[in-house]
């Protein structure tokens, strides 16, 4: 396979990229402002959202499978697509958790349709196209319009039913046909064709890594707790739009500005960044008061998990092995999204501040131990 090609555009690809992105990224903040509506115990909340992203790995090991025909992944984006709207529309007008249970299966289909239609679309091409950063963020783009005010549940779910039967049909559009004779290949995190990564569980053996695989797992469990942040930042006049856009510049205005440069920075270099972020973000949520301190993390936070995703993106060392089941990462998600809830639900927008601070204390900690270990070396050696 040809090395990447920044100057090859298709768009084509950029499309099926941004649908599939929107979709994540709009299921994740989205079905959490439906159910914050439904359920009384934020802990819930999180729990749906959990479940969200343990379907979402069962079915990318089925969606993105390279012998899934083209007919049948359009039949089912059409369906899932049909019955995410209706049983979303249907929670806010009565149907509660349980419509929600069903709608968050049928989007958890659809947004692993949409990474296996991916696939197909970038398997036909003859070289291979630049990381999706570009397509990514015109994803958010999409979704930020989508989710508004994620505290209006109603007008929420109508939005999100739009949404999710757009991207159903650009997606079927877009699906290519069968090719038969088309080598298959397994993408290394076997969910968004390499943009949702299962980090190599030998990476942590080196405290190196650990900056750069903090940054990695921080940002995206505050996604789910993103209309709660709404609602509490609400009382001190901040915009609810302007929250959600702020958490997604964050997380993908720093990749698309640097994209060209971030792949090329040594591991050292791109660890340290990270740790910096890291810190400056548990500074912020420890010392700063309401609601910078929760403002300073996202910013923070964001900013260190794009630099780490841009990084893993365009460097192979930094992925995880090819074939790797996306159950995997569903899991360590899932938990890490629980874990948060489970804090949220004690302290409130302590517990956020407190989880993403220690993020912060566990990436300058193995910093400090490589620091030591690297100057502890010097002296053997002298």
């Amino acid at each position: 396979m040809n090395e990447p090609d920044a100057n090859a555009f298709s768009p084509r690809l950029t499309l099926a990229r941004a649908m599939a992105w929107a979709l994540l990224l709009a299921g994740w903040v989205g079905l959490g402002g439906v159910a914050l509506s439904l359920t009384p115990r934020l802990e819930g909340v999180h729990a749906l959202v959990a479940a969200w992203l343990l379907a979402l790995g069962v079915a990318a090991l089925v969606a993105t499978r390279d012998s899934l025909r083209a007919r049948s992944r359009r039949i089912g984006l059409g369906l899932c697509a049909v019955l995410t709207a209706a049983t979303l529309v249907g929670a806010t007008h009565g149907g509660g958790v349980p419509a929600v249970l069903v709608a968050l299966g049928g989007w958890a289909g659809l947004t692993a349709l949409a990474s296996g239609v991916v696939r197909s679309v970038r398997l036909a091409q003859r070289l291979r196209p630049a990381p999706p950063i570009g397509a990514a963020t015109l994803g958010a783009l999409c979704a930020g319009i989508a989710i508004g005010d994620p505290s209006d549940a109603r007008a929420l779910s109508l939005r999100l039913g739009v949404l999710v039967l757009a991207a159903a049909f650009a997606l079927a559009l877009l699906q290519i046909d069968d090719r038969p004779g088309v080598a298959a290949s397994r993408c290394r995190a076997g969910l968004f064709d390499c943009s949702l990564p299962a980090w190599p569980v030998g990476a942590w053996h080196d405290p190196q890594q650990w900056p750069v695989l903090l940054a990695g797992l921080g940002m995206l469990p505050m996604m789910a707790t993103l209309p709660l942040m709404v609602a509490w930042c609400r009382t001190d006049a901040m915009a609810p739009q302007g929250m959600v856009a702020l958490h997604f510049a964050a997380m993908f205005l720093p990749a698309l500005m640097l994209r060209q440069s971030v792949g090329h920075w040594p591991a050292r270099v791109l660890a340290l960044a990270c740790t910096l972020l890291l810190a400056a973000g548990a500074v912020a949520a420890i010392w700063a008061s309401a609601p910078w301190n929760l403002l300073g993390v996202a910013l923070a936070h964001g900013t260190a998990w794009s630099l780490a995703w841009t990084g893993q993106l365009w460097s192979p060392d930094r992925r995880s092995r090819q074939g790797t089941s996306p159950l995997r990462p569903a899991i360590g998600y899932a938990a890490l999204t629980m874990g948060v809830g489970l804090a949220v639900e004690q302290w409130g927008p302590a517990g956020l501040a407190l989880t993403q601070a220690g993020l912060g204390l566990a990436a300058a900690l193995a910093w400090a131990y490589v620091l030591a270990t690297r100057e502890q070396g010097l002296v053997h050696k002298s």
